[in-house]
């Protein structure tokens, strides 16, 4: 985790997001998102793998960011799996970078 700017964190995950990783991500960024950030920045550039237990993973980070009045953002990179399941999303609510 970095914080780049005031009231920004950058949260970067590497490796694979799949059903045994997931709960590793949801705390970390339930312990970012009950901070005092604006803006939280989950960075996926340099993931192996992003599996669906990812995305609902993100799905209820962006229900609390909206209860924590913060902003989520999602940065795919070049992660095919994380851009395909991004894609999947169509509620519109997972902004990504």
């Amino acid at each position: 985790m970095s914080r780049p700017a005031k009231g920004t964190a950058v949260v970067k995950a590497n490796g694979e997001v799949d059903l045994g990783t997931s709960p590793r991500l949801w705390e970390m960024l339930a312990q970012r998102l009950h901070g005092s950030g604006t803006t939280l920045i989950l960075n996926l550039s340099e993931l192996e793998f992003f599996g669906a237990t990812g995305v609902r993973v993100l799905e209820r980070a962006q229900l609390l960011a909206e209860d924590s009045h913060t902003r989520l953002f999602v940065f795919p990179g070049e992660c095919r799996s994380a851009r395909r399941m991004l894609g999947l999303c169509e509620d519109g609510k997972l902004h990504t970078l």
